[in-house]
């Protein structure tokens, strides 16, 4: 009898010691830096569109490796707030530019990261960028993701503000490199 109680315990112990394991096994951990990002500037311009970049960098600071598998921007700039654009936003893997839209699947190892371009393109809809961007407001954009790792897949998000003086202001900066 003692015999099946020393097995018992040491088979009980084993069962706990494996769940332990699995249990600090961890997982992805993602995070878009937003406060880290580069400021806004001015890609492209013509009469009527105006086409802003930023850098935002992203970690996986969790204890596996995880893979990106679908990410989007999501602007929040509704005609109540401001009427006088069409507004557009992307973005792509950093190292892997793309203008399709297209996000491939990106695995991220554990503690490592990149970045991403996010690309922003107001078209005026009087035919006029400058004095369509005159009186723009600040605007939120989310960056939503979703994550493949060892739990359960999810989406998440983080958010940044393109303000209204930043774009004025890489407006102004390209307007200068311009006249040079």
């Amino acid at each position: 009898m003692e015999f099946l109680a020393v097995l018992l315990i040491l088979v009980v112990g084993a069962a706990v010691g494996i769940w332990l394991y699995i249990v600090n096994q961890g997982d992805a951990h993602f995070q878009f830096i937003v406060d880290q990002r580069t400021d806004f500037t001015l890609a492209e311009i013509t009469k009527d569109a105006a086409t802003f970049r930023t850098v935002v960098p992203f970690i996986n600071n969790g204890t596996q490796d995880g893979t990106l598998m679908d990410v989007f921007p999501r602007h929040f700039l509704p005609y109540e707030q401001f009427d006088a654009v069409d507004t557009d936003a992307r973005l792509t893997l950093d190292s892997a530019d793309r203008n399709d839209g297209y996000w491939e699947a990106y695995i991220v190892p554990k503690n490592t990261g990149g970045s991403i371009i996010l690309t922003v393109k107001f078209t005026a809809k009087n035919g006029d960028i400058a004095a369509a961007l005159k009186d723009m407001v600040d605007m939120p954009i989310d960056i939503v993701f979703q994550v493949v790792a060892r739990s359960p897949w999810y989406i998440d998000k983080n958010r940044l503000v393109m303000t209204a003086s930043e774009i004025h202001k890489a407006l102004a900066a390209g307007q200068q490199a311009a006249a040079r």
